[in-house]
Order: C-alpha cells, then sequence, then structure tokens
C-alpha cells in the first residue's frame, strides 16, 4: 500500500482589522504633516530671509533724533516763525516730563497691552484677518505701537504683504533694541495729529495753548483719539468726531485701569475748549528771507530738521505796521485800476445742493475761545479761480479710517471738504456767493451768514475803464465774489461787507533801524501764500528820481557845487559820450524853470539837472559814490544814470539812505543775528561792523536837500508826521517803477509799487501817489510815542544866513534863510539891499561856490 501525503492547509485569510486600517492612514497623515511642516519651516525661514535683505537696522533708533522744528525769535523775544518739513512741525518732549495719564490715554486708544505683548499681537493679527475677509465688513488693522514706530520711522508707507511681512520681522528687534518707554517716547513725537502739527508738544500748544506736560485728562484723550484720523477728527476741523472719539478712549482708560472712573465720568460730559487761535506769525517775506539765507548755508536738512534756533532783527510790532501798509497801499492802487470781476460763478442749483453739507460742516467744527461762529470762504468752489491751499499738510501716510471714509464720500462731499472755514470777525475777507442784486445794493450768502454790500461802496469798481451806474454793473446772482467784513452785527441782522479784490500790483517795504542796521521789518509782497517771490530782496528794479540824491550827494562831494549852486533847467540835446547816442532828457510835467538852485532842482527833481550834474562830475563819480552809500547792483556807467536807469533791490536801497542817514556811516543790513544748534552752542552771531565810507558832511548836506523835497516838493505829505523827515520819490519812464525812501532820525525806509511784469501803472500812479502813502502809513505807526529829533550835524558843517535870491550872505537890510555848506564853502559876499541893481548879483554861475 502506497502511503498518500498529507493535505495542504487551506490559505490564512488576510487580516483586515479597524486598527490596522487606521494605523495606516494615521502614518501616511503623519508623513504628510510632517512633510507639510518641513515645508512651512522652509517656506517660513525662505520667507524669512527673502524679506529680510535689505532691511534697516534698529539699531540706529537707539540715537535717531526725530525732526525738528527750527524756532526763530524776534527782536521782542517772541517765536515768529518757525521751519520744518512740509509734513507738520514737531517739537520733542521727554517722556519723563509727561504725566502718567497723559501716556496711558495713547495705550488706551492705540495699544492697551502695549507693556505685556513683545511686540506683536498675534491673536489681533488673526482676528482682523478673519474679519477682513468677511464681505462687507469693515477693515481692520492690528498694528501695535511698536509695529506703527516700525512702519513709520523704518519702511515706506506702503499698503502691501510685502511691507507687512518686513513690518512683522523688524517689530521683535525693535522690542530687542530698544526699551517700551523709548518706543513709545519715539511714537508719541512721532506721530501726526492734524493741521500741521506733528508730535504731542506741537499739538497740545496748537489746540490747547500748553505744553504738553500741563495737559489734562480729558485734553490728552482728545490728543490720543485725533492720531486715529488726524484730518478728519482733529478739534477744530470737526468737534462732534472729536469728543466721540475722545468719550471713547476715556472708556478705554477706566476700563483697563488707566484712570479712576470718578475722573473719567466728570471728564465725559465736559466740552472740549480750544485754545484761542494762535495770532498769525508777522512777516512771511521776511521769515522766507532768514530760511532762504539758513539753507544757502547748512542745508535743507539741517534747518527744516534740525530744531536749531535762530535769532533775527524783526520788530515784530513794526513788521505788522509795514505788512498792514503795504497791503492797504495796494488795494489802494489796485482800486484805481478797475475791477476784474467776479472770482468765478457758481449754478443756483449746485449752491443749493451744497449749502446743506457746507452748513454742517460749519457747524461741526471747532470754537476757538473768544471767536463766533465760522463762515464758508467759497473760492474753492469758483470755476475760474484754483483754491488756494490749505495752512494744513497732509500726514506721511492716509490713515486707513480715513482711506476708508474717502471712498464712502460723494463728489460733492470731497468737493465741500476742501471748502475752508474762517471765523467771523471784522475785516475778514471771504468768497461769497451773490443771491440778490439790486440797484443800490446787493446780498453775499457766506453759508451761516449773509452779508449786504451797498452800491455807495463799490462805486470804485471801474468795469473796462467805465464807472458803474447801479449794482448790477459790478455783479450779477450766481457770481462768487471776494468780500470783506466791515461790521458784525449779531444774526439773525445781516453782515456789512463792501466788495473786495485781490491786487495784481505788487510791492514791496523795508524799514532798517539807522543806530545798529538791523532790518526790523520786511515786506515782499502783497500776499506770501499767493506769490512767495520776495521783491524787497530778490527784485531789481530801475530807482528813478530816487537814485538821485546819490548824484547831488556826489556833485557836492566833488567840491564843485553847493545847495545853492545854480544849474541851468533847459531842454537840450545831449550826445552821452559813454554809449555815442543822442539823446533830450525831459521833466516828468514837461516844463523848464531856466537856472536854479541844486537845492530847488531836488525839490522838484528836474531830470535835466540831474543829467548836467553827472555830466559834469562823470557816471564813474556817481557810481563810486552809490558804491559807498550801499548800492550793490551793477549800474549803468553813462548819462541816463543820472535818471535811475540802474536796477536796484529795494534793501540796498534802504541801506543806502541810512548811510546818509547816519552821516556816511556804513553796514551791512543785518536780519540774522544768531544761530544756535539744539545743544546750545552758538554757531553764528552778527554785529553791526559800522564805517565811515562816506565825508559825514556831505552826507549831511544831501540829508538837507532832501528835506526840501519833504517840506516843498514831491513828498510834502510826508511833514503829517510833524518831525524832520528828508526823502525822495521816483517815477520811471511810462510809470513801470514808483518808490519813496525816505527817513527820519529813528527809522529809514524804501518802498516800491510796481507790475511783476513791468507794465506802466497808469499816468497818475508816481512815487508820491504809489509807494509814498505806504511808507507814511508805516511811519505814522512806528513814531507813535517817540518824541520828535532832528538830525545830528557833524563836523565839517557850517550854517549861514543867506539871500535866496543872490544866494549871497543875508545882511541887516535883506530877510534871509539859513542853509548849510560844507566848511570853507559858504558865501562870503553881503546880498545888497533892496532896490540895488547888479547884472552879476542875478544868478550863481553854474558850479561856483557862491563866493
Amino acid at each position: 500500500m502506497t502511503p498518500t501525503s498529507p493535505a495542504s492547509p487551506p490559505d490564512a485569510a488576510p487580516r483586515s482589522t479597524r486598527g490596522g486600517w487606521l494605523w495606516r492612514w494615521t502614518k501616511r497623515l503623519l508623513l504628510v504633516a510632517a512633510v507639510g511642516v518641513a515645508l512651512i519651516v522652509l517656506g517660513a525661514v525662505g520667507v524669512y530671509v527673502h524679506f529680510s535683505q535689505g532691511l534697516p537696522s534698529v539699531e540706529a533708533l537707539r540715537t535717531y533724533q526725530l525732526p525738528q522744528v527750527t524756532k526763530v525769535r524776534c527782536a521782542d523775544g517772541s517765536v515768529c516763525a518757525e521751519y520744518f518739513m512740509p509734513q507738520g512741525r514737531r517739537t520733542v518732549v521727554r517722556m519723563e516730563h509727561l504725566p502718567a495719564h497723559v501716556r496711558n490715554a495713547f495705550l488706551a486708544a492705540e495699544d492697551a497691552d502695549f507693556y505685556k505683548h513683545e511686540g506683536l499681537d498675534f491673536f489681533g493679527i488673526v482676528r482682523a484677518g478673519v474679519k477682513n475677509l468677511i464681505p462687507g465688513s469693515r477693515k481692520s488693522g492690528a498694528s501695535t505701537l511698536t509695529q506703527q514706530v516700525v512702519k513709520n520711522m523704518l519702511l515706506t508707507p506702503e499698503r502691501s504683504l510685502h511691507r507687512k511681512i518686513r513690518e512683522w520681522i523688524l517689530t521683535p528687534r525693535v522690542e530687542q533694541a530698544l526699551t517700551k518707554d523709548e518706543i513709545l517716547s519715539l511714537y508719541i513725537n512721532q506721530v501726526y495729529y492734524g493741521q500741521g502739527r506733528n508730535g504731542i508738544e506741537e499739538a497740545a500748544l496748537y489746540y490747547f495753548g500748553k505744553h504738553a506736560a500741563d495737559l489734562t485728562l480729558g485734553e490728552a484723550a482728545v490728543l490720543a483719539g485725533t492720531v486715529q484720523s488726524p484730518n478728519r477728527i482733529n478739534p477744530e476741523k470737526n468737534i462732534v468726531k472729536a469728543k466721540q472719539r475722545q468719550r471713547y478712549v476715556l472708556g478705554q482708560m477706566a476700563g483697563q485701569g488707566f484712570a479712576p472712573r470718578a475722573e473719567v465720568d466728570k471728564e465725559l460730559e465736559k466740552p472740549i475748549v480750544l485754545a484761542p487761535r494762535p495770532p498769525a506769525e508777522p512777516g512771511a517775506y521776511y521769515a522766507e528771507e532768514i530760511r532762504r539765507t539758513l539753507v544757502a548755508r547748512y542745508g535743507e536738512q539741517a534747518v527744516l530738521t534740525g530744531g536749531l534756533r535762530v535769532d533775527i532783527a524783526m520788530v515784530p510790532k513794526l513788521q505788522a505796521l509795514a505788512d498792514d501798509a503795504v497791503r492797504k497801499g495796494l488795494e489802494a492802487v489796485d482800486r484805481r485800476q478797475g475791477y476784474r470781476g467776479p472770482v468765478g460763478t457758481l449754478a443756483a442749483e449746485r449752491f443749493e445742493r451744497l449749502k446743506p453739507l457746507l452748513t454742517r460742516q460749519i457747524e461741526e467744527a471747532g470754537r476757538r475761545q473768544k471767536e463766533g461762529s465760522s463762515v464758508a470762504d467759497l473760492t474753492s468752489l469758483a470755476s475760474t479761480e484754483a483754491p488756494p491751499q490749505p495752512e494744513e499738510e497732509a500726514p506721511l501716510e492716509t490713515p486707513a479710517a480715513e482711506v476708508e471714509e474717502d471712498a464712502t464720500l460723494s463728489p460733492d462731499e470731497k468737493l465741500v471738504h476742501a471748502v475752508q472755514l474762517a471765523p467771523l470777525k471784522d475785516g475778514l475777507r471771504v468768497a461769497g456767493y451773490v443771491t440778490q442784486v439790486e440797484d443800490k445794493k446787493a446780498r453775499v450768502d457766506l453759508v451761516g451768514r449773509v452779508a449786504e454790500i451797498p452800491f455807495a461802496s463799490v462805486t470804485w469798481a471801474k468795469v473796462n475803464g467805465k464807472a458803474p451806474g447801479k449794482m448790477s454793473d459790478v455783479m450779477k446772482v450766481g457770481d462768487i465774489v471776494r468780500v470783506r467784513i466791515l461790521r458784525v452785527l449779531p444774526a439773525p441782522a445781516l453782515l456789512e461787507a463792501t466788495l473786495d479784490q485781490v491786487p495784481l500790483v505788487q510791492g514791496g517795504l523795508v524799514v532798517i533801524d539807522p543806530k545798529d542796521r538791523h532790518v526790523v521789518a520786511l515786506v515782499g509782497g502783497y500776499d506770501f501764500e499767493r506769490s512767495p517771490f520776495n521783491r524787497a530782496t530778490q527784485a531789481r528794479r530801475q530807482p528813478g528820481s530816487s537814485f538821485k540824491p546819490f548824484i547831488y550827494g556826489a556833485a557836492l562831494g566833488s567840491g564843485r557845487y553847493t545847495p545853492i549852486s545854480t544849474v541851468n533847467d533847459a531842454p537840450e540835446a545831449i550826445r552821452d559820450p559813454y554809449t555815442g547816442q543822442t539823446w533830450k532828457p525831459q521833466n516828468y510835467e514837461r516844463a523848464f524853470d531856466g537856472p536854479i538852485t541844486l537845492r530847488t532842482a531836488l525839490t522838484r527833481s528836474k531830470n535835466t539837472v540831474s543829467v548836467r550834474l553827472i555830466e559834469a562830475i562823470t557816471p564813474a563819480a556817481a557810481i563810486e559814490f552809490a558804491r559807498r552809500a550801499g548800492i550793490q547792483s551793477p549800474l549803468p556807467e553813462n548819462l541816463t544814470l543820472a535818471l535811475g536807469t540802474g536796477e536796484v533791490s529795494i534793501l540796498e536801497e534802504a541801506n543806502a539812505y541810512a548811510t546818509l542817514q547816519a552821516n556816511g556811516r556804513y553796514a551791512e543790513p543785518l536780519l540774522l543775528l544768531k544761530v544756535t544748534d539744539t545743544s546750545g552752542r552758538v554757531v553764528e552771531e552778527h554785529q553791526p561792523a559800522f564805517e565811515e565810507k562816506l565825508p559825514p558832511a556831505v552826507a549831511y548836506l544831501t540829508t538837507s536837500l532832501m528835506r526840501s523835497v519833504v517840506e516843498e516838493g514831491t513828498a510834502r505829505a510826508v511833514t503829517e508826521l510833524n518831525r524832520p523827515a528828508a526823502g525822495k520819490t521816483g517815477t520811471t519812464n511810462q510809470n513801470r517803477d514808483t518808490w519813496f525812501s525816505g527817513y527820519t532820525a529813528d527809522w529809514v525806509a524804501s518802498a516800491w509799487v510796481g507790475f511783476d511784469d513791468h507794465s506802466p501803472l497808469g499816468s497818475s500812479e508816481t512815487g508820491g501817489r504809489a509807494p509814498l502813502p505806504i511808507w507814511l502809513e508805516f511811519m505814522r505807526g512806528a513814531h507813535q510815542g517817540l518824541p520828535s529829533r532832528d538830525f545830528d550835524m557833524p563836523p565839517g558843517v557850517v550854517q549861514t544866513r543867506i539871500d535866496p535870491a543872490t544866494g549871497l550872505l543875508a545882511g541887516n537890510s535883506v530877510p534871509g534863510r539859513m542853509e548849510s555848506f560844507l566848511e570853507g564853502t559858504q558865501p562870503t559876499a553881503e546880498a545888497p539891499p533892496p532896490g540895488h541893481v547888479s547884472e552879476s548879483d542875478f544868478f550863481l554861475q553854474e558850479g561856483s561856490r557862491g563866493l
């Protein structure tokens, strides 16, 4: 029997338990997760390495000096100008000088956990990210104070993920490099507060008229709340939104334990009280001249960010007088030129649509102490004139809240936001909308108040040379016109107003204190904001007859002439040997008086006599005399110089006249006196350096001749001052340039009026009519309270009583007058008694000394 093989056992069934299946998938997921984590880590490292390239060093923040405003102090010690970057002015205040409630207000408003986190609020970042992904939700951020410092001081303000990642990288580095107090100090001093103010110190001074260290709890909450949207909710722009934001900050302070609830409750219902508006800084042209000088010496960066302290010679009281005198004088000239029409026009239905928006803006605007309600200046709504630039500068980056709000504004709302508001007061000048025109009056809506203009006040408004007969000849409904408020009456009474106009004609005035050559006032035009070109220092214009005193002074200094020497005032064709041209000098009045004395010739401003004098002494001698007096501009070396054809600046003519006033003692005019850096080190300092450049007796005689111009000639209006004064008018060909330069024992001043494009002013506009009133208006105010003083007579001058008819000594039988001479040139012969006739005594010969 054959043995059989045992049967093979059956295949085991595959194991397929639930645990095995889970294990396999778990391993797979763990592997994927590990790979994912590795990729994320590698990606994060790569992102970190990539975005770390070229990042600024945070170590620089340890010694970083925030840009600070340069402050300029005037002669009375007041701050009368400030220079700063376009984003605003800043004065750094030390953190230890700020009370706790001021610091805590910013923590409550922006980052309550500032002292707890390490720079980044991760929960806030996730929360903001999720919220921003929800359609229709209000966008939000999660920037800590440290992040904001990084963004504003180390990075650009661009809105991008690229910038945000770089911000996240830098923020922890800043936290490691600086203390929390140092970071908070950078933030509070750097951030923008609206109205052109950066840093808490400048904001506190502007809004509340006090230093940051003196802010109350409520005031600190206002400023801390403003930084969220500085152009929208600053208390001057919108007191309603500012109050709402203040309440939020105060609530946060109480909730976070930053301030006692009882103190917060007291502040919640208090109104925000703004300090009186800071006075307007005087002398914009003067301040700009100083800024240009400093930039030329130290560079723009040092001047705008270096926090220099600068002392200048401006006297604010006198500068205000000068500013006002120039404005009044140019407005008077402009009115004689006629009316140029409205600023623009606006359809009635459009004005009615915009008016409610404007009304709301006025109602929401903050009101300063001592100010009434505001009205709207509608210049920006006019179709024919660009709106004036607002005083406020935009911050480096427009806050997100403002960007979001702007996106929701209608075109009309955006237009209304550009309209400037002005506190209502006597003398206010704004543009309004004409709503009603009758024969004898018109009404102008200023939004909030209505002004009435009587026809009697607009009769000056000639159109195309024709005087108006009724109000409709001047304006119509729908016009936007400039008005000046004459009298503010309580509402609802109409405001008393008159038609206004910005002059096209320009002018300038320079005032010098002769005893130390300080330029106490300088005006370079009608309105610096509209035209910053400084006509007092940057322009060169022909001085006309106001240059003649230097011709006469050179003639007297030659020893060939005395004040009573006679020169023939007669027409004559003269061949100028210096140019080869033949010309025939004419007097302004086209009349000739025959032989006259030098005193009479200058008093009557005789051109023919000036030409004969310069022909006799040579142009070179006249130029040398003018140079020693202080005229530095190029002068033509020919006979036309006698008529003032050289071009000079107002400043150099004023200083040359100051040399004459000071009996020949010359010194440079001083505007800038001292510059000190932030450490208190004096960088430069200036004192007058006087030098006798002209013979004192000659300068005094020149002054004596100009006294006759004031007492008997083209400047007789100056006698109103009731004190000794000397000066000379000047009018160039076709009345393109008009001047008056003159002085008393106290002040020296030169005034000029003309058009920038050299257009003629008109045949009636002369040195005695256009600039002299400016000079006189200033001198009236400048001499108030000063005693009348005569000019000092130097050695070498002899005063003798002469017979005006003969120029000889006046005997007992001849009435005479006192005349000044250089010692040794006075007459020695006595005039014959009345009735005695001698041909030789009719006139002194030209060029004689009266001997």
